[in-house]
């Protein structure tokens, strides 16, 4: 009770600091709604206030936002609400296109390139690219720990970080 009272309190602050700017041009209150596992969960959500709570609470009860931050700054990109049907769809498949990842072929790992909208000639090198870091990542210590949604998340990285 004691954490969620906390967390409630402090996704407060951060939803009305919008005058606190954070490397780039989102404010830490749109960085807390739109980036990290908040957002993921969250992207499901019709009613967008209720999704900004739903994803501030989620942020700052998991890692205090260190994940949203994080996402922000290494691939600003990725936090967009646009980019919530890719995210949907890793969560809602993530077996199934780590295993296709692992194989290298897949109608899972097709259907991700639809979503991410990776033209035919760019889809054999998306493929490999993603892979690579795929597999360096899935071979660290404690993958294997990791919750489904923090590995969604992980590949969800991946791919809007990727050059």
């Amino acid at each position: 009770m004691r954490k969620m009272l906390l967390a409630t309190s402090l996704a407060s602050m951060v939803a009305l600091s919008s005058g606190v700017q954070a490397e780039g041009s989102r404010n830490f209150g749109k960085i807390y709604t739109d980036c990290g596992l908040g957002a993921l969960i969250a992207q499901g959500i019709d009613q967008k206030s209720t999704a900004d709570v739903v994803a501030i609470i989620t942020n700052v009860t998991w890692d205090l936002g260190s994940t949203a931050i994080s996402s922000n700054l290494t691939s600003p990109d990725s936090c967009a609400r646009g980019n919530a049907k890719t995210a949907a769809f890793i969560l809602k498949s993530y077996p199934q296109l780590e295993k296709d990842l692992a194989l290298g072929h897949g109608r899972y790992l097709d259907a991700l390139t639809e979503v991410v909208q990776i033209s035919s000639k760019e889809k054999q090198a998306f493929t490999q690219a993603i892979r690579a870091e795929f597999a360096k990542r899935t071979s660290t210590v404690g993958y294997e720990f990791l919750s489904r949604k923090e590995k969604a998340e992980l590949l969800y990285n991946i791919i809007y970080s990727r050059s």
